[in-house]
């Protein structure tokens, strides 16, 4: 057990057995002198307690993101659904490292038109119409089920992980371990030096709201890839610096909640095609995809997919290019 964790759990100790003192003693609820001596006896062992903490926290030869690391684990040990073993493995082994680079790209990530632009270019609408037309028999099946175009699929595909051929190269327990700890001033500061060359008008508490806010979804995707454990090797998987894996670069939460088993065999494996398009289908469904709906409308239910417009823009233009 580490340091960290063994002055958390003394200072507990101290606190209870202080409250302890006030609540065991039944007449010294009633005795005022007995009442005022328990009170002092509590005051001085928090008193006590908070010098160990800050001695232990200015003069420890660990390093305060070991106690970041301590407290993360400890945060997830707590989760019900998930693999203690497994935490306890990454979190307090030499695995967890938290990778700034990967911060950064989440904290300031700028679209550029152009990204998009090549996917409308003939050479990608041909290759997206060779995958349409190989697979059509089965996704005209999942069409009839979902009410969700198969281009629109096919689109999707392209777009995230080029139909399947990069679907990442990011550890993705790396990639929200890091997340759920970017708003820690250790790693936001690095992190802050080396957008500066590049950003040199960032505001810094600009950064921090947006890294309290990423941290918390990082922690939540984080504790969601975990629970995929009995359908993923949640310790191998990767995908995108965004946390996306999977032909169709579902996050955990979205993987969880939407995919489903479009081949019949009894699993759900979001790197088979069947599968992965099952699943975008049945998203694409529940946030509004239905017959009729016209290009504005399109638009509008994928970005419940992609909160970029270029994206949305992208993949419904793409998909009105095939037939």
């Amino acid at each position: 057990m580490s340091c960290q964790i063994q002055v958390f759990l003394w200072i507990f100790f101290l606190l209870i057995v202080s409250i302890l003192k006030l609540v065991i003693k039944p007449l010294g609820l009633f005795d005022r002198t007995t009442l005022t001596n328990n009170l002092k006896i509590m005051k001085l062992s928090l008193k006590f307690c908070i010098s160990i903490f800050s001695f232990v926290v200015l003069f420890s030869p660990v390093s305060l993101f070991a106690l970041d690391e301590n407290l993360l684990y400890l945060r997830l040990a707590g989760e019900d659904g998930i693999d203690k073993v497994l935490v306890s493995h990454f979190f307090q082994g030499e695995q967890y490292q938290v990778d700034t680079a990967i911060i950064a790209k989440n904290l300031k990530q700028v679209e550029y038109k152009a990204t998009y632009d090549r996917f409308l270019e003939a050479k990608s609408v041909q290759k997206a119409q060779g995958f349409l037309d190989e697979n059509r028999n089965w996704m005209r099946e999942q069409e009839k089920k979902y009410g969700v175009e198969a281009g629109i699929v096919t689109a999707i595909f392209l777009i995230e992980s080029d139909l399947g051929r990069f679907p990442g190269r990011y550890h993705l327990l790396k990639v929200f371990s890091s997340l759920a700890s970017c708003n820690q001033e250790e790693h936001l500061q690095k992190v802050y030096r080396g957008l500066l060359p590049k950003y040199p008008k960032l505001d810094y508490q600009w950064l921090q709201r947006r890294a309290q806010k990423k941290s918390a979804w990082g922690y939540g995707q984080l504790v969601a890839l975990l629970r995929l454990a009995d359908r993923l090797d949640v310790d191998q998987v990767k995908g995108s610096w965004a946390g996306a894996f999977g032909i169709c670069q579902f996050i955990p939460s979205s993987c969880l909640s939407y995919a489903v088993d479009g081949n019949g065999d009894g699993l759900i494996d979001l790197y088979d095609f069947q599968d992965a398009a099952a699943s975008v289908a049945n998203y694409l469904k529940v946030h509004g995809w239905r017959d009729g709906l016209d290009h504005k409308a399109r638009e509008k239910v994928v970005w419940s997919y992609n909160h970029s417009s270029l994206y949305c823009q992208t993949v419904v233009g793409l998909a009105e290019r095939l037939h």
